[in-house]
């Protein structure tokens, strides 16, 4: 039985270094002056070009932001969407993201990890896209966290 929770182990711990190996810190800007924005943001990308994160069709990569709230919150949404001449949210948006993403209730200034499997469907056009990512407080409509990452469908 020990034998088997050690391959178990060192098992999960290959594969936690595999994942790892394939994330990337990403630049990222803010969404407006005024609104918070993350110490760092990372993403499991294919490959980096010219600052834009590579992401293939069919597969979930996940992006992670690390940041310090300005406010604290109990309930957080979480809004994504195609940043163009338009913006064009995502499905899935205005998920309550202290259930699903982040760990709630946020404290002022206390590190906080923000985790999105992002999902790229099989129908997303490949292009490069500009993408906005929004933590809002769900009580005081108030923006916990806002910035800007450019992926690549390929």
């Amino acid at each position: 039985m020990n034998s088997r929770v050690a391959t178990t182990a060192t098992a999960l711990s290959l594969i936690v270094s595999l994942i790892s190996a394939t994330s990337e810190e990403i630049p990222f800007s803010s969404c407006t002056a005024d609104e918070p924005t993350p110490d760092t943001v990372t993403m499991d990308c294919e490959g980096m070009s010219h600052g834009t994160c590579i992401l293939k069709k069919g597969q979930t990569h996940t992006l992670t932001a690390d940041f310090s709230p300005d406010i604290s919150s109990t309930r957080v949404n979480t809004y994504v969407a195609w940043k163009s001449w338009v913006e064009m949210p995502l499905p899935r948006e205005n998920e309550n993201t202290c259930h699903n993403f982040i760990e709630c209730p946020l404290r002022e200034g206390t590190e906080t990890t923000f985790t999105y499997p992002l999902n790229i469907q099989n129908f997303w056009m490949r292009r490069r896209y500009p993408m906005v990512w929004k933590l809002t407080d769900m009580d005081t409509d108030e923006t916990v966290l806002c910035f800007v990452i450019r992926i690549q469908i390929v």
